[in-house]
């Protein structure tokens, strides 16, 4: 199950560095994954939190030693896997007390991209004339992505999981594989995107649009250029998730437009220390996993 893809994306020393304010970094052992252990607030214990979006690993066939070896310590650990994870369902359950479905996360495959929607269509026959470019982020990049970022998370009340700082996305934009899609009119750019590029797919990591990109639409264009420019160099895009449910609203509308494949990334919780975790669990609802951290990462 290793794939010659060691320290790329998620798994980079880089990209560890960007989520240090949430946690402190622990290695899962070999297999080139790793988690972040926190506080649990009201308490003198910790927990594990896997990494904002999902666990990466170079060797998933190491991952059930790795959680073995994680100590008592720490009350529980919960993550979601990458939806390009090799390993089954039935395989996640048999390493983790709690596993379910998180998202559907909407892939592109670049050999044979599917049709396109007829709403896209229209979007794209109609959208004014911009110039787009991709490439390697560069440190100028920090400040104007920073910027663009934060007014996203104004305008739709982004969570503390994802409220990222410069420093943070000065780390993110070194990740190895990196790859940033920008869109202009004249000189005012219009927005961004923000991918990785890892063992054959084209993660779309982050995105931010100007109020002038908002106005043009301006993320079909950037989508059908990324598609037709990363094609000959990834196998996929995975446009990221989208909440399982019958109508998922604009994310969804937008992701489903472009492609009908999905995989699925799985939500995946461990109990270490069943004594702490009851304790701590004791009379709460439990659809949330961990029970005792319901609501932390609510929009607001």
């Amino acid at each position: 199950m290793r794939m010659d893809r060691t320290g790329q994306g998620y798994r980079s020393t880089s990209y560890r560095a960007a989520l240090s304010h949430l946690g402190q970094v622990e290695p899962l052992c070999d297999t080139g994954g790793f988690v972040l252990s926190r506080e649990i607030p009201g308490t003198q214990q910790r927990d594990f939190m896997g990494p904002y979006p999902v666990l990466s690993c170079d060797d998933w066939g190491g991952l059930a030693d790795a959680l073995a070896a994680l100590d008592g310590e720490h009350v529980s650990l919960t993550c979601v896997t990458d939806p390009f994870c090799p390993l089954s369902r039935a395989d996640l359950e048999a390493m983790f007390d709690k596993v379910v479905p998180l998202h559907e996360h909407y892939i592109i495959d670049l050999e044979m991209p599917g049709p396109i929607s007829k709403h896209h269509r229209k979007k794209l026959r109609k959208a004014s004339p911009v110039w787009i470019e991709h490439r390697a982020p560069r440190p100028t990049d920090l400040e104007v992505w920073t910027a663009l970022y934060q007014g996203l998370a104004d305008k739709h009340g982004i969570d503390a999981l994802r409220r990222f700082d410069a420093h943070s996305f000065a780390h993110q934009l070194a990740v190895p594989g990196a790859e940033i899609v920008l869109a202009w009119e004249g000189q005012t750019l219009l927005g961004a995107d923000l991918y990785y590029f890892d063992g054959g797919v084209a993660y779309a990591h982050l995105s931010a649009y100007a109020a002038r990109g908002y106005e043009l639409s301006v993320s079909y264009q950037m989508m059908a250029y990324a598609i037709e420019a990363f094609a000959g160099q990834m196998q996929f895009i995975d446009m990221g998730g989208a909440p399982m449910t019958a109508n998922a609203g604009g994310v969804g509308h937008f992701k489903r437009g472009w492609t009908d494949q999905t995989r699925t990334a799985h939500l995946c919780g461990k109990i270490l220390n069943a004594a702490a975790f009851d304790k701590l669990c004791h009379g709460l609802p439990t659809g949330y996993f961990p029970p005792y951290r319901a609501g932390e990462f609510d929009r607001k």
